[in-house]
Parts: structure tokens; C-alpha cells; sequence
């Protein structure tokens, strides 16, 4: 079974057009938007299972310069 999430990216001083190029060029990106209002950027994402999912946001989402807090939201259902 994939696991779904929705991923809130808060970022510092960076741009937010060209770290959600970065970010849409991973494959476990299905679809990614720049955001108004307490949060800059949101990104779809689905992996294998938990784990792949975990080691996303620590490896590949949090190692993005500009990238300061984020929020990861595990769907329940589709």
C-alpha cells in the first residue's frame, strides 16, 4: 500500500519558485504549489511505505537550502 502525504515547507529567504523546481523534479513529488499565508509551499508526495516517506523529508526536503520548518501531513483515505 503507497502512503500519501501533503508536505507544509516554510522557507527562509530563499525563492520560493526555484526551490519548488527542485522539489518538483523528485520523483516521489506527484504535484507541488507555492502557497499564501502561514506556509510558502505544499507538496504531494507518495512513497513505498513509511520509512521511504521519512527518509524524504530528513534527507531530500530538509537538506534543500532556504528550507526552514515543514509539517507532514499522512492521508488516512483517499
Amino acid at each position: 500500500m503507497t502512503v500519501a502525504a501533503f508536505i507544509l515547507i516554510k522557507i527562509l529567504g530563499g525563492d520560493n519558485r526555484s526551490i519548488l523546481e527542485k522539489f518538483k523534479a523528485m520523483p516521489e513529488v506527484v504535484e507541488s504549489y507555492i502557497l499564501f499565508g502561514a506556509w510558502d509551499l505544499i507538496i504531494h508526495a507518495e512513497f513505498a511505505d513509511n520509512e521511504a516517506m521519512s527518509n524524504f523529508v530528513v534527507d531530500k526536503i530538509k537538506t534543500v537550502e532556504g528550507v526552514g520548518e515543514t509539517q507532514t501531513n499522512i492521508c488516512a483515505s483517499k
